[in-house]
């Protein structure tokens, strides 16, 4: 791969609206800095980046048989002359793995969490995904804990570790900003992201910490999972202790990153769903605030136990509370792991991210012409 590599994309939006459209936003733009990049993203979908080469023709991500065929259509008409295809989003990989072998290009596809876990029962959506992971040149991911569950369920090939990044140039620490006694989480209202283990966590702290707020960001459809949060604050009696926010611009978030003292993400395996890599480790990281997350997925890559947060046990408030307690008490391992912080997001810049990928897409294309 001498030359600069074309490069086409599937992904939802390239945006900061959700996690998928985050991750390609960032993915894309690094990679397209010295790569040509052509991308197919949902219809009507926004577009953040400078890119523009995007088509927003795709469907909503699902598997149904019959998205898969646009999928394919699409696939076909825009990147018959790549060199190589990259699916961002795992719903979108059996049309498009599909036309890559007929087509004889390389593909390969990023497992993120649960969407990358066929079911374990035989369906069509089984077969389909199946075949996807036997015909896929090889995969990449940020989870060896998505990687270990999807392998008990069907046979893949070759997956290489390559984690998520933060862009500096979004994300930084602001030294005007002085810290609070805030809790944040930052993440969709979903049962695996464990708000309520947080909130159980702060009603232990609350007598001991009167000052200590909880800030979750994220969105949702104010449906059944948000009233049990809303019922649970209002039980635990911290109520105006608890605030919800269903959307934040990039540059309100890296204010309240900095304004947080300490990220939390109690993120746990909720009937079979399951967190991959959140992104928002590093974002938290590099405006200065070290993270609290539990064990068993990306976590215990992003978070050096001790030096830039904690890993914990998941699904234990009292757990949370302990990790949040020695932050907030012990000023010294405080800053030293502010420092850590600061350490792991410049380690983990999106520029360098996109080093490993070319070099990954270097080797998928090698494998292809063997």
């Amino acid at each position: 791969m001498g030359k600069s590599p074309t490069i086409g994309y599937l992904t939802t939006e390239l945006s900061s609206r959700n996690g998928w459209g985050r991750y390609s936003r960032s993915l894309v733009e690094a990679i397209g800095d010295t790569a040509t990049v052509r991308v197919l993203t949902m219809r009507g979908a926004p577009n953040e980046t400078t890119i523009t080469d995007v088509r927003c023709v795709l469907p909503l991500a699902n598997f149904h048989p019959f998205a898969q065929l646009l999928i394919a259509w699409q696939t076909f008409r825009a990147f018959r002359h790549c060199d190589i295809i990259h699916v961002l989003v795992e719903p979108y990989a059996p049309g498009a793995v599909l036309v890559a072998q007929l087509l004889r290009i390389p593909i390969t596809m990023t497992m993120h969490g649960t969407y990358s876990l066929p079911p374990v029962h035989f369906s069509t959506k089984k077969l389909m995904m199946k075949y996807m992971y036997q015909h896929l040149t090889r995969t990449t991911t940020g989870s060896l804990y998505t990687e270990k569950k999807v392998r008990e369920i069907v046979s893949i090939g070759v997956c290489e570790f390559i984690p998520n990044g933060v862009n500096l140039e979004k994300f930084y620490q602001i030294p005007s900003i002085p810290k609070e006694e805030r809790i944040l989480t930052v993440g969709a209202l979903k049962p695996r992201k464990g708000v309520d283990i947080v909130i159980r966590a702060l009603a232990i702290l609350k007598d001991e910490f009167p000052h200590l707020q909880y800030s979750v960001i994220g969105d949702d459809d104010r449906g059944a999972f948000f009233q049990e949060l809303q019922q649970l604050v209002g039980d635990l009696d911290i109520k105006e202790r608890v605030e919800f926010i269903n959307y934040i611009k990039d540059e309100d978030l890296v204010k309240l990153y900095n304004r947080s003292k300490i990220f939390v993400l109690a993120a746990r395996d909720s009937e079979g769903s399951f967190e991959g890599f959140p992104m928002v480790f590093y974002e938290a990281n590099a405006c200065g605030t070290p993270i609290i997350s539990t064990k068993g997925f990306g976590s215990e890559y992003a978070i050096k136990n001790g030096k830039n947060g904690f890993v914990v046990e998941p699904d234990n408030p009292q757990a949370i509370a302990d990790a949040i307690r020695m932050l907030l008490i012990d000023k010294e391992q405080y800053t030293f792991m502010q420092k850590g912080a600061l350490h792991e997001a410049a380690e983990h810049t999106w520029e360098k991210v996109a080093i490993k990928l070319e070099a990954f897409y270097k080797r998928a294309i090698n494998q292809q012409s063997l």
